[in-house]
């Protein structure tokens, strides 16, 4: 294996992988708020190509192994920070209960649930769909965290919070991008973080690329930021608060 790739076996098929590590940054206490685990190719091949290198009736089991080697990881460093993992929706009605196992893992292996987020993208919240509020309560009860990722990318919008019940909601880079010249996205972000504060959610502002874009974002009350301007994903380590380009000048 290369560039400390990790591997996976299914069906005499090996497939190499890697998974790095984006910070969410709290730029108000100047401190690593926690990082998404994010799949990466090794060798810097595309993350497509990895999983169609995966054969159809492992995918569920390979997307718990991605998951289950970044709680590992984060385990060995002894990181304090939070863990952000995507799920999809059949992953979390599977009767195999991977959420379910993946908590167990953490747990036998001393980490605090709190620090567990569970992110699911706003256009996989499909109401009706058996079994996913169900899962997500179990999770919620033992500790874990639930974000709504890409909020205002789809059509779900507040149907989402209702069924959900959210910790947290990471707004879309389409209502980040350029929102400091848009009263629209202006407005639309100030609702939404009011939204928030009577609800008790934390909000994220995905995907930030420009100091503008974050002056006004914080300026309108928000302090968790994740984005290219702040860090990109960083392969197989954990970036600490002094690598952090818009913060580095004032550390």
């Amino acid at each position: 294996m290369q560039d400390n790739a990790v591997d996976f076996s299914c069906q005499d098929e090996v497939v190499e992988f890697n998974i790095a590590y984006q910070p969410i940054v709290d730029i108000t206490a100047k401190e690593i708020f926690g990082y998404e685990a994010l799949l990466r190719g090794p060798q810097g091949c595309s993350p497509k190509v990895v999983l169609q290198s995966v054969p159809l009736d492992c995918r569920g089991c390979f997307d718990h192994h991605i998951r289950k080697a970044a709680v590992s990881q984060l385990i060995a460093d002894r990181r304090s920070e939070k863990i952000s993992l995507n799920f999809s929706t059949s992953s979390l009605v599977d009767d195999k209960n991977y959420l379910s196992k993946l908590l167990d893992h953490a747990e036998n292996n001393g980490l605090n649930l709190e620090e567990i987020i569970v992110e699911i993208s706003e256009s996989d919240v499909i109401q009706g769909i058996d079994g996913l509020t169900r899962s997500l309560g179990e999770a919620s009860a033992r500790g874990a965290l639930i974000a709504i990722d890409d909020f205002g990318a789809g059509y779900a919008g507040l149907n989402s919070l209702i069924d959900v019940n959210p910790d947290i909601i990471k707004l879309d880079m389409y209502l980040i991008r350029g929102v400091h010249t848009s009263g629209v996205r202006q407005a639309t972000v100030r609702a939404l973080v009011s939204l928030a504060m009577d609800l008790g959610i934390d909000l994220i502002a995905e995907g930030v690329e420009e100091d503008a874009e974050i002056d006004f974002l914080k300026a309108s009350g928000i302090d968790l930021f994740q984005g290219f301007k702040l860090a990109r994903p960083e392969m197989s380590r954990f970036l600490e608060i002094a690598d952090i380009t818009f913060l580095s000048s004032d550390l």
